[in-house]
């Protein structure tokens, strides 16, 4: 079975978590308190989930807003999952669709897909927009923690 790394936010403390606990919030090793939960695949959020998920979820978040009728952001999908995949325990990957979830995408004034938004605290950190390389989403990350 295949684990992740997630750091604790509190003591820096790398605390191996199992794939089959993604979700679930865990505890530290070291001073046991609650871990951000894993996530190693986007998590799909809707205009009436995305801002409990936002307000439980005690990291990062990069969400990514995109449209099925949209041809750059169905070929984007694979990248937007590589990068969940090589972050996993650092930063959760979200999804939104625009079409179903019009007040999220206006609220974040979204105008081109597929864009990515980097959050903390529900704050909006920094924003990348265009179908971009699982390389350059990850440096773009790292240069902002």
């Amino acid at each position: 079975m295949s684990s992740y790394i997630v750091t604790c936010i509190f003591c820096g403390t790398a605390n191996r978590i199992p794939a089959d606990k993604e979700g679930l919030t865990g505890h530290c090793g070291t001073c046991h308190k609650d871990l951000a939960p894993l996530y190693y695949r986007p998590k799909t959020l809707t205009d009436s989930t995305f801002d409990a998920f936002i307000k439980d979820y005690n990291g990062p978040v990069v969400a990514e807003f995109w449209a099925p009728w949209c041809p750059h952001c169905t070929a984007f999908e694979s990248t937007v999952k590589k990068v969940a995949e090589k972050l996993a325990g650092k930063v959760a990957v979200v999804q939104i669709n625009t079409q179903n979830n019009p007040l999220l995408a206006g609220r974040f004034n979204v105008r081109g897909i597929p864009a990515l938004f980097l959050l903390r605290q529900g704050r909006i950190i920094d924003q990348l927009s265009g179908a971009q390389s699982s390389g350059a989403i990850i440096s773009w990350f790292q240069r902002h923690t």
